[in-house]
């Protein structure tokens, strides 16, 4: 190989790079612009260690939501302010959910494909949920594997339960990158495959809308209290975190196995496929991401936002008919820990979660775990003796 050659592939290796670093490039604006957006004075921080260490005790905020509301006036927080804290405590937004935001910026260029995705897209989602909810496929796949693992099933109470002026945005942006990074992989994965261009395509987009609508109705349906209860293993696995689980490993080892051998096979001249070029190959990968991501972003608008909630109360319904499980509080003092059954699953979805927190007493113990309304190192000086002669009318 001539040294200009050899330094032409260099540079082209080096702009591939440049380019595929780009969503991480423009997401640190964005993330430093949601920290920001959160807060990071010292009262901000303060607010956010009282609610994790409500969440790390095990208690829902909706039992707490009078004592934070307290502490947040006294710092004080405004209402707002403190919905987002609370929000960013309980699904934290990292880098990656910000790589795929610029896509509102891009839309123009990846918008079209996306929405043609998407209408492709609408029908299998609503198949699936015929399929999966509607005629009971998926409580009957979750009783299957429950025989197999040997599982049980019972119900933890959530700990969102309660967020003050919930931003549903965090929560969508939680969610985009397994739909996002999913429908680069099934690109990666299918384009090495020996298939003409245009048929490689048709296949790609075949696979990221089946995966997709399974994924989303099977999301949208364990988002909820169910979890899975491993007692030969001590351990308990919640229902929704499950896909997580099972794909971040797998979509995010593969993303980086494949785009860094494909950038390894274009270097030593091995690649025979439209990939050949670098540049070329890492242009076709950001437009797949942002075209995924846009995607997304329109699964979250109109799915999650319009048909997640009846689909997740009648797979709920569907299981509390067929193995009754109870609802259970999983919560820590300290070093002890307790899992307490409350009421069965089916009472908890009849009263939406509001019974047991309306009847249950604020009693003493409940009074040491609350967060001190102290400033580190302050004292606490003991109450004043009562002027009776008001009470008397003197």
């Amino acid at each position: 190989m001539e040294p200009h050659n050899v330094a032409e592939d260099f540079t082209s290796l080096l702009i591939a790079v440049g380019v595929l670093l780009m969503p991480v490039i423009l997401a640190l604006p964005l993330r430093f612009w949601w920290m920001y957006r959160v807060g990071n004075e010292p009262e901000h921080v303060r607010y956010r260690r009282w609610v994790r260490q409500v969440l790390d005790a095990g208690e829902p905020l909706s039992v707490r939501r009078l004592e934070l509301d307290h502490l947040a006036k006294g710092l004080p927080i405004e209402p707002s302010r403190q919905g987002r804290i609370e929000m960013d405590v309980l699904h934290p937004l990292k880098l990656p959910h910000f790589m795929l935001l610029p896509v509102l910026i891009l839309s123009p260029l990846v918008g079209l494909i996306g929405a043609i995705v998407f209408v492709l897209l609408l029908p299998l989602i609503l198949v699936a949920e015929w399929l999966l909810i509607d005629s009971g496929a998926l409580a009957k796949i979750v009783s299957l594997v429950m025989r197999v693992m040997h599982w049980g099933i019972i119900g933890i109470h959530r700990l969102d339960d309660g967020v003050r002026d919930e931003d549903a945005m965090v929560e969508h942006m939680h969610r985009l990158p397994t739909t996002a990074f999913l429908g680069l992989f099934c690109y990666l994965i299918v384009s090495y495959m020996p298939l003409p261009t245009w048929l490689g395509i048709g296949l790609t987009i075949t696979l990221f809308l089946l995966l997709t609508s399974i994924i989303v109705i099977v999301k949208a349906a364990s988002h909820g209290e169910l979890v899975f209860a491993d007692t030969s293993q001590r351990r308990m696995q919640p229902m929704e975190r499950l896909v997580d689980d099972i794909l971040a490993p797998v979509v995010g080892l593969g993303l980086l196995f494949l785009l860094s051998r494909q950038l390894f096979l274009t270097q030593i001249g091995a690649s025979q496929s439209v990939f050949a070029d670098p540049i070329w190959f890492a242009g076709i990968v950001i437009i797949v991401l942002y075209s995924a991501a846009a995607v997304a972003i329109m699964v979250e608008i109109w799915f999650f936002g319009l048909r997640s909630a009846r689909v997740r109360m009648v797979f709920q319904n569907q299981i509390v008919e067929m193995h009754e499980p109870v609802l259970y509080a999983f919560t820590r003092e300290h070093d002890k820990m307790e899992l307490r059954p409350l009421r069965s699953l089916k009472e908890h979805l009849h009263f939406e979660g509001n019974a047991s927190e309306e009847l249950a007493p604020f009693d003493f113990e409940d009074m040491l775990r609350t967060p001190s309304t102290l400033q580190e190192g302050e004292d606490a000086l003991p109450p004043s003796t009562p002027d009776f002669k008001i009470f008397r009318g003197v």
